[in-house]
């Protein structure tokens, strides 16, 4: 699909933060899906533009305005609830629900960026087949209805559950796509209703616009509509016509699905259905867990109503392939369905289990950092080793950070070592994350007049003071973060990744775990991010040239960092590649990380270590260091990333700094 095919669209190549606009995938009453590339990591992403074109248009190439300045109270509250929406599905990790990877404002309106992956509507699949049988909506019923009771839980709702809205993968799984809470917000502010609601899909309640009347039960009339069509092939009558025809005491225009469907479903399966599509909602299920015990009871699908040639249900709803008979035309498929395959594959979801002790000592037996054979024994993590009298760095000898005798480690306390000198280590009590101290200094901050792949952002290379500090010898872990936190934001936690770096928080999420450790840890401990200069020195650590590796080129880098070439595209455990000169893990690569700052384009603006963070919570922030997805090139010291810091990110987290 073109882009010149509607005028409203933004054309191929522009940019938007760091995506860029590949091609339009669809066009809705409220904005535009587009196929974008992520020019950071170099892979397809989906983005949905909030343009509802009602009450705006697009002018001056790529700003949106609203029509008419009564249109403007409507454009943004919708906008408001766009990205309030977006910030919340964005805490959610489940494989039935959409996974937004990225959120922004831009040109006067918000963009959701979403992982693309191939798949086709239901809606697409019912056009094909008319309807479904019952053991293939069993099929993907189960994980719809386990991302339906996740949101609910939460205390968000869908509002917009249809077929179009429903993604079946390639392998048979379901994904929920297009949460409606801009419509409603707009549907509460304007007058345009009816094309607010999905027709035959939206329940009674929800023409009610203030939203007080709908809850879970709201959904599940939604879904219970859904699984209608898949029964009589047929949408059901719209809930206006349905509640007209109860209060001039006439027949429901509905037609029971236990009618409908005798014969080919099952009846407890059939009267779910019925009981889900109840027109007055307190006559309803309440809850997910309640109709799903009568919907997904032990109850045999009968076995005589499909063709022979449906093997299974994964046969039955997996999109048709080229060359096979009776298969609609690949092309006109992909034509109308490929808009809606901007889902990942997500990880499967786990609920909270209490981590055991995360062992960061890993690393210092796989990759010991002084030249003999390391003990087989492993070091408890709550003693960890004082620093080696040699560092091996690229097979070269450099001076070790030195220690004050006796003051090498303080050990699971509040109370920092008195003689500070680098390589000095603080073992905090509560997670035991281990801070190195790093003595004030001067540096050359930036990349220096012909260093490849420098950005303007990047220059004028000034020399920096920045005070000494204590910064976390790893990145904050996925263990520590739950100690601290909990299961927040909802359903990312799993145990099997305890080790792995903390990713998909916001800097705003980061804050709030900042300020809960620090409470946690006591009076006089303030714990922070680092600011970019803070980060830059530590990085760098006496090194001028553009890698953490201490070369001129990128060639060794592998050796310290998990990039593209060698992180099979995910993140690793903290701690398995070489350290830095200073000591420090994974400054490169594995996953960005936020720093404090504000971002400020002018680079030469910038203060040393003093945190430029004044100014609204939602504004841009500076990110450092290189991710999983990130090629070894681009790993330079000096870059600089703008990332709004509502933005949550598979490749990016963060470690911590102790001020002195």
């Amino acid at each position: 699909m073109n882009s010149e095919h509607f005028s409203s669209a933004l054309p191929p190549g522009t940019k938007l933060l760091w995506f860029e606009i590949v091609r339009v995938l669809g066009k809705g009453g409220f904005g535009i899906t587009y196929l974008g590339r992520d020019t950071n990591q170099n892979q397809l992403v989906a983005i949905k533009e909030y343009l509802p074109t009602a009450f705006a248009t697009r002018r001056g190439g790529s700003d949106v305005v609203p029509n008419s300045t009564e249109d403007r109270k409507t454009f943004d509250w919708g906008l408001d609830s766009f990205l309030k929406e977006a910030q919340i599905v964005a805490r959610f990790r489940h494989p039935s629900i959409v996974r937004v990877v990225s959120f922004f404002r831009n040109a006067n309106t918000a963009y959701l960026v979403m992982e693309y992956v191939e798949g086709e509507g239901l809606d697409s699949i019912l056009k094909r087949r008319k309807v479904l049988p019952e053991a293939a909506l069993k099929r993907i019923l189960p994980p719809l209805l386990d991302g339906l009771e996740l949101l609910h839980k939460s205390a968000f709702i869908h509002r917009d559950l249809k077929p179009p809205n429903i993604l079946i993968r390639a392998d048979g799984s379901p994904v929920i796509l297009d949460f409606g809470a801009a419509r409603q917000a707009v549907a509460g502010q304007g007058d345009q209703m009816t094309s607010l609601l999905s027709m035959g899909y939206s329940p009674f309640e929800q023409y009610d616009s203030s939203g007080d009347r709908q809850g879970a039960w709201s959904d599940i009339y939604a879904m219970g509509g859904v699984l209608y069509r898949c029964i009589s092939g047929d949408k059901p009558v719209d809930a206006s016509q349905r509640i007209s025809a109860r209060l001039r005491a006439e027949p429901d225009p509905l037609k029971p699905a236990i009618e409908i469907g005798k014969e080919r479903y099952s009846a407890g399966f059939l009267k779910a259905v019925d009981w889900a599509l109840m027109v007055l909602e307190r006559e309803r299920p309440q809850s997910v867990r309640e109709w799903r015990a009568m919907l997904l009871g032990d109850i045999q699908a009968p076995p005589s109503s499909e063709p022979a040639h449906h093997d299974s249900p994964q046969t039955i709803l997996r999109p048709p392939e080229a060359g096979v008979v009776g298969a609609a035309d690949p092309g006109a498929v992909r034509k109308k369905s490929s808009w809606r395959s901007f889902i990942a594959s997500m990880n499967e979801f786990a609920t909270r289990v209490d981590p055991e002790e995360v062992q960061v000592r890993k690393q210092e037996l796989l990759h010991p950092t002084r030249g003999e054979v390391p003990n087989q024994t492993p070091h408890p993590v709550t003693e960890p080793p004082a620093s080696d009298p040699v560092v091996l760095v690229n097979h070269r000898s450099v001076e070790p950070p030195a220690t004050a005798a006796g003051s090498g480690t303080v050990l699971g306390s509040a109370v920092v070592p008195a003689i500070r000198k680098r390589g000095a280590v603080w073992v905090e009590p509560l997670t035991r994350m281990e801070f190195i101290w790093l003595p004030g200094g001067t540096f050359k901050m930036g990349s220096p007049a012909g260093e490849s792949g420098r950005r303007q952002d990047e220059m004028p290379q000034r020399e920096i003071r920045v005070e000494g500090f204590w910064i976390s010898k790893h990145l904050v872990t996925w263990g520590r973060w739950n100690r601290i936190m909990g299961d927040y934001p909802p359903g990312l936690y799993r145990e099997s990744k305890a080790n792995h770096p903390v990713a998909r928080v916001s800097w705003s999420d980061v804050q709030k775990f900042v300020r809960q450790f620090s409470r946690q840890l006591g009076e006089g401990i303030n714990l922070r991010l680092p600011t970019e200069a803070e980060w830059e020195y530590a990085a760098r650590a006496g090194h001028t040239a553009p890698f953490i590796t201490g070369d001129p080129d990128h060639w060794s880098l592998t050796d310290y960092a998990w990039v593209k070439s060698n992180s099979g595209g995910q993140s690793r455990p903290v701690g398995e590649k070489r350290p830095n000169d200073w000591g420090l893990f994974d400054m490169e690569g594995n996953v960005r990380e936020w720093t404090e700052d504000r971002f400020q384009a002018d680079f030469d603006t910038k203060r040393g270590s003093l945190p430029s963070a004044a100014g609204t919570l939602d504004e841009a922030r500076v990110v450092r260091g290189s991710g999983f997805n990130c090629m070894a090139k681009e790993c330079r010291m000096a870059r600089r990333q703008r990332i709004e810091a509502f933005t949550a990110l598979d490749d990016l987290g963060f470690r911590l700094v102790r001020g002195g």
